[in-house]
């Protein structure tokens, strides 16, 4: 475990977990130093936060500058000791401290996304450290000897899936009626559509299906009916905000299968001037119901609403005409969520869906950080023989309002708000004593 005087390493049982799900694992400590290390404690450290960073330029050429825009705000910090030791010392030798704790049931999942040298990220680690006699402790330990603490270890979360056994309801919407314009004054009549979403929530790689009823009446010939679903996030940073969709799931219905969709030879008499007139009445209702499906990318990610970062999902189903005509179009906004686990246990202890598809863009690194490089165990050493100590059990962590720069209009409400357990402190060790 490394050639330093003192080694700590965290291994969890799983590399990924669902919101409110049960951790397992267990923190490793080698002392190595003959003369043992002074410690009070020893610490087990779990955080999540959201991060955003936006690049602007200023000025061209030779003047041109670059701004770079940082917020992050804590969505949870437990810093809970697994051990007291109450001679303020720990001798030579090897030890296992194995833990058990609850995530927060309504934390949002990793995500990462970036736009050239803007970046967003939602992040969660697990990580270790010893507090040593005369420290603060608690939240405000200040660790200086990196040798103190353990490389953090990067916690994958997915979002909380859907209750099994409830099926969403689905979205309707009410006919529309649309001028079709050329050039956005010549009126060619007019269309409508209606259409209805099967289920308002939707998972990464479900089929996702669309009704609609349309109706031409308009001199103006229609190419077909598309539906497609955007994924938009959006991070602010000290009030500037970046932007990047995606489709996510896409498909196309030809007018040669919508005989509804045939356009007018020519525009009726009384539809100049009549105010009477309804091209809804019963013609759309005697149209036949056409059914879009298509499938939802497995890498689709959680709807979220954060204080830094919203992923918004929202389902437009249009129209296609030629050039320089008006489109009509409706749009539905949804929610994508994980589908539900095959068991329906309170205290998941792991995800047992199917791993998920994480984001692709790697992880976002603050110019800010100082932390210094540690050498991080990764294989125990074939001589190893610990010593183990009981099972800790750690309450719940409590998400937390941390931002660094609070987004616009924030109002001290955290969206993370909701546990029901508070933080643990030194001052009040839920861990047992040991004699080491």
């Amino acid at each position: 475990m490394g050639n330093q005087p003192l080694t700590i390493a965290v291994a969890t049982d799983q590399s990924y977990y669902e919101s409110g799900a049960t951790i397992t694992g267990r923190v490793y400590l080698s002392v190595k130093d003959p003369k043992g290390i002074d410690a009070k404690s020893l610490n087990l450290l779990i955080e999540g936060e959201e991060r955003t960073k936006i690049h602007r330029t200023s000025g061209t050429g030779e003047n041109r500058r670059d701004h770079y825009h940082r917020s992050n705000c804590a969505i949870l910090k437990l810093d809970t000791p697994l051990a007291n030791f109450g001679n303020g010392y720990i001798k030579p030798g090897q030890y296992e401290f194995p833990f058990i704790s609850t995530l927060p049931s309504n934390i949002p999942p990793t995500m990462r996304e970036n736009d050239f040298e803007s970046h967003c990220e939602v992040r969660y680690s697990i990580g270790a450290h010893l507090v040593q006699p005369g420290g603060a402790g608690g939240l405000f330990s200040s660790i200086t000897k990196s040798w103190l603490r353990a490389s953090p270890k990067e916690l994958n979360i997915i979002g909380k899936p859907q209750p099994a056994g409830v099926i969403a309801g689905g979205i309707k919407l009410p006919p529309e009626t649309e001028s079709i314009n050329y050039c956005c004054c010549f009126n060619r009549g007019t269309m409508t559509l209606e259409s209805e979403l099967e289920r308002a929530i939707l998972s990464p790689g479900d089929a996702a299906n669309v009704f609609l009823r349309c109706r031409n009446d308009s001199t103006t010939p229609a190419f077909g009916v598309q539906a497609h679903l955007r994924e938009t996030v959006t991070w602010r940073a000290y009030g500037h905000q970046e932007t990047k969709s995606r489709l996510i799931g896409q498909q196309f219905l030809s007018a040669d299968s919508c005989p509804e969709l045939s356009p007018l030879m020519r525009l009726p008499q009384k539809y100049f001037g009549d105010a009477s007139y309804n091209p809804l009445g019963d013609a759309l209702n005697r149209s036949q119901r056409r059914n879009l499906s298509f499938f939802v990318s497995r890498d689709a990610r959680d709807t979220h609403q954060g204080s830094l970062i919203t992923i918004d999902h929202v389902l437009t189903v249009t129209i296609k005409t030629k050039c320089c005509m008006t489109n009509p179009e409706s749009s539905i906004q949804v929610s994508i969520q994980r589908p539900p686990s095959l068991t329906d246990s309170a205290a998941t202890t792991a995800a047992t869906v199917e791993a998920p598809v994480f984001p692709s863009a790697p992880p976002f690194q603050s110019e800010e950080t100082n932390d210094i490089p540690m050498a991080e165990a990764t294989v125990l050493p074939p001589d190893w023989s610990a010593l183990t100590a009981d099972l800790v059990t750690i309450p719940m962590a409590e998400p937390t309002w941390g931002a660094t720069a609070p987004p616009p209009g924030a109002v001290g409400s955290n969206p993370y708000d909701g546990a029901t357990a508070p933080l643990p402190s030194l001052a009040q060790p839920i861990a047992t004593k040991v004699p080491y």
